[in-house]
C-alpha cells in the first residue's frame, strides 16, 4: 500500500507512519522526496490499535533530517496547521503536497462516528487541510514547523454516506500520543499486530480496499452483499505478512473472522477490546467462514476455525 510517513529520528533512521499504511505487507520500501530510487525498510514495531507503524532504514542516508514534535496539548481551535504528504511518490512529477488549513478541536477524546475499519484514537486533532488517501501518515505541522499530529485516513463528514466530498473536517492521531508510543514501537513491540489487514465486513470501502490487496473488486463486492444479506458480521481478511502470526496459520485470503476466544468480532475497535489485555505468546481461538474470495477450495459460508499465536 502507498502512504506518507516521517523521519522523526534522522541519526537511527527512524520513520514513523501509520499501522493501516504497512498492514499485510511483508517487505518495504521508503522513497524520500526528490529521490529516484527506493531505500529497503525493516518494520520495527507496528500497532493496529493505536494505528502507528516505526520502520528502520536499512541502510545509513546521508542528508536525513527529522522533523520535531511540538505539544499538541497545546493546539486549539482555529490555530494555523499545515499537512504534509507524498501521494504520488515514484512519478517523475511528484512532489511534497503542504496543505494549509485550520485545527477545527482541540486534541481530545471525540465520537468520530461508526468507522468499524479503524480503532478507536485516544486523542485526535481535527484540522480543516484536505488530505487524500496517499496523503495517510504525513505530519500535520504547527505554525512553529513542529509535529503536532499525524494524518489518519479517517474524516468526518456532514453526512458519511455522501462520501469524500462532503468531508468537514480531517483527522490526525495528537503528536503527544504518537511520542508515547514511539519507544515501544522503535524496540520492536507488535503484540497487538498478529500481521493482517482486515476491514469490517459493513465498511463500504471493503472493494475498494480488496483491489489495493489483489482482490478482484467484482467478486468482493459481490460476497461482501451475501455477507449482509445472510446477516454475517466480522472482519474480512484481505491480506497478511509472510513470517507473521497470522501468516503462520492456515488463514487465507477471504476469510471472515466472526469470533476471537468466544467474542464477536465485527470491528477493529471490537478487535482491540480482545487484543488489548493479551499477552505476548497468548494463543486466540480464531472462528469464521469463507467468502469465497481468494480463499482456494473453499465455498461461501464454509466454516473455519484457527489457533494464532501473538507474538511480541
Amino acid at each position: 500500500m502507498a502512504g506518507t510517513g516521517f523521519v522523526y529520528d534522522a541519526g537511527r533512521g527512524l520513520i514513523v507512519t501509520t499501522a493501516s499504511n504497512i498492514a499485510g505487507e511483508s517487505s518495504h520500501e521508503v522513497l524520500g522526496a526528490g529521490e529516484q530510487q527506493p531505500v529497503p525498510a525493516q518494520l520495527l514495531g507496528s500497532d493496529p490499535c493505536q494505528d502507528l507503524a516505526v520502520l528502520k532504514l536499512t541502510s545509513p542516508q546521508q542528508g536525513l533530517t527529522d522533523l520535531q514534535f511540538g505539544d499538541s496539548d497545546l493546539v486549539t481551535a482555529d490555530d494555523p496547521i499545515t499537512s504534509l504528504g507524498y501521494p504520488d511518490a515514484g512519478d517523475a512529477a511528484a512532489h511534497v503536497a503542504a496543505t494549509v488549513g485550520e485545527a477545527t478541536d482541540e486534541p481530545d477524546v471525540r465520537d468520530l462516528g461508526d468507522v468499524a475499519s479503524t480503532p478507536d484514537y485516544p486523542s485526535v486533532i481535527t484540522h480543516s487541510a484536505d488530505v487524500k488517501p496517499g496523503d495517510t501518515g504525513g505530519p500535520v505541522l504547527n505554525s512553529d514547523g513542529e509535529v503536532v499530529g499525524i494524518n489518519t485516513s479517517v474524516f468526518i463528514a456532514e453526512d458519511p454516506l455522501v462520501g469524500d466530498k462532503h468531508r468537514t473536517s480531517s483527522v490526525a492521531i495528537s503528536s503527544n500520543q504518537m511520542r508515547s508510543k514511539l519507544a515501544d514501537l522503535a524496540a520492536g513491540v507488535q503484540k497487538k499486530d498478529p500481521g493482517w489487514q482486515l476491514d469490517a465486513v459493513s465498511d463500504p470501502l471493503l472493494p475498494q480496499d480488496a483491489t489495493l490487496a489483489g482482490l478482484p473488486k467484482g467478486s468482493t463486492q459481490d460476497a461482501q452483499k451475501h455477507l449482509q444479506k445472510e446477516e454475517i458480521d466480522g472482519l474480512f481478511l484481505l491480506d497478511m505478512r509472510k513470517n507473521s502470526p497470522a501468516g503462520s496459520t492456515k488463514l487465507q485470503q477471504g476469510a471472515v473472522i466472526t469470533t476471537i476466544n468466544g467474542e464477536n468480532v465485527s470491528s477493529i475497535s471490537g478487535l482491540c477490546d480482545v487484543l488489548e489485555p493479551a499477552s505476548a505468546g497468548d494463543k486466540l481461538n480464531l472462528e469464521g467462514v469463507y467468502s469465497g474470495v481468494g480463499s482456494a477450495g473453499h465455498k461461501f459460508g464454509d466454516p473455519w476455525t484457527a489457533e494464532l499465536v501473538l507474538g511480541r
